[in-house]
């Protein structure tokens, strides 16, 4: 929680460390999904397209083999749980600032898989009307 509120703004949301421990007491029950250790977490503080702009924190993962990026947000938690992570980037955060900035990224739509399922249903039926 220390590592959300130092990196992420955080206007009114009162409620967000029980979220944030709701969402770890999950994360704890899952079993891991063995194809995501296929992945390699990547965190970048991104410089803004505009200068009056803050800049802004970059989690993803690379694919083995793929130079596509691939956000956290979307996908089931168990997917994460097996993340590589590289030596850089454990030699410039902490273990906590890592993980908190993989919580804030995999609740970026919700802080349980199923509203996060949902919303990524909304997004494929969306898609599927545009075609």
């Amino acid at each position: 929680m220390e590592g959300i509120a130092r990196f992420y703004d955080q206007r009114e949301t009162q409620w967000l460390p029980d979220a944030v421990a709701d969402v770890l007491g999950q994360l704890r029950k899952l079993a891991p999904d063995p194809a995501g250790s296929r992945y390699q977490l990547s965190i970048e503080l991104t410089p803004p397209v505009d200068p009056k702009d803050q800049p802004f924190w970059d989690v993803s993962c690379i694919k083995e083999g793929d130079p596509q990026r691939c956000g956290l947000d979307l996908s089931p938690w168990d997917e994460w749980l097996v993340l590589r992570v590289p030596q850089s980037l454990l030699d410039k955060m902490t273990a906590a600032e890592i993980v908190a900035h993989c919580v804030w990224e995999m609740t970026f739509y919700g802080f349980t898989q199923e509203k996060i399922a949902a919303f990524r249903a909304e997004l494929e039926c969306s898609v599927k009307e545009i075609d």
